[in-house]
């Protein structure tokens, strides 16, 4: 059996997945009647793994990695994380078992613009089951020294740069030492500098963690450094390869 430094945070978790598809659909009804948004995906992604998923606007990618991350659900089919069928649970337990093991990073940051930098990276420990009070911001301190804010922690979100304020949703996404990220089009609001940057931190970060990463992204370059790729066409995925290159070594934690 893997220890949790070998094998990171999944160790705990039952299933050789993290996150598992069977027969995904999702069906959304138009103007002519229904959509389909989604065509019988089959996917399954093993614990500490890194996939990139692939294809045009409108092929499926986001709505697919809301599906897997439960934020959505799906018309037809089930999915499984950690283990645990998504479908058979409600909104706050599907809410329940994401806390303190699922980190997000979007395109357009998510964070509170009235909340100082330093607590929107506390806001997952606090909400969450993880430890608070002192402990929180002690962690949450060394996430944006992590990341390269720490003279940044007492400015409000709003007063942020875009790629600060990318930096600030990556601490926040891993303060809570994840098992799984879900990212979406992480670098799709920011220059090519700046996204280029954001992007070799998270892949630093969720090296160090060792967690599993799920990425929608648009940029060949992202996703060569994922160990999988998946390419999705009109709903349906139409091709998949893998690669040795950046495969991590040991995890460790902060």
């Amino acid at each position: 059996m893997k220890s949790e430094a070998e094998g990171g945070k999944q160790a705990q978790f039952p299933s050789a997945f993290a996150v598992e598809a069977t027969y995904l659909c999702k069906i959304v009804p138009d103007p002519s009647g229904s959509l389909t948004i989604l065509d019988h995906i089959n996917l399954a992604v093993s614990a500490g793994q890194t996939v990139a998923i692939r294809g045009a606007s409108g092929s499926g990618k986001s709505t697919l990695l809301g599906l897997l991350a439960g934020l959505d659900v799906p018309t037809r089919g089930t999915v499984r994380l950690f283990g645990q069928d998504l479908t058979a649970l409600d909104e706050d337990g599907r809410a329940q078992l994401r806390a303190g093991q699922v980190g997000f990073v979007f395109q357009t940051f998510h964070l509170l613009d009235h909340l100082t930098a330093l607590e929107n990276v506390m806001l997952p420990l606090e909400i969450g089951p993880a430890q608070r009070g002192r402990t929180a911001r002690t962690r949450a301190l060394e996430l944006l020294e992590r990341v390269g804010l720490n003279g940044r922690s007492a400015h409000e979100a709003r007063t942020l740069s875009g790629g600060e304020q990318q930096r600030v949703a990556l601490a926040r996404a891993f303060v809570t030492q994840p098992a799984i990220l879900f990212a979406d089009e992480p670098t799709g609001s920011l220059d090519s500098a700046t996204g280029a940057a954001v992007i070799d931190l998270m892949f630093e970060l969720n090296r160090e963690l060792g967690s599993t990463l799920v990425v929608v992204t648009h940029d060949p370059e992202v996703a060569s450094r994922c160990s999988r790729r998946v390419e999705l066409r009109a709903g349906r995925i139409m091709a998949q390869g893998s690669e040795a290159a950046h495969a991590g070594g040991s995890a460790r934690h902060f």
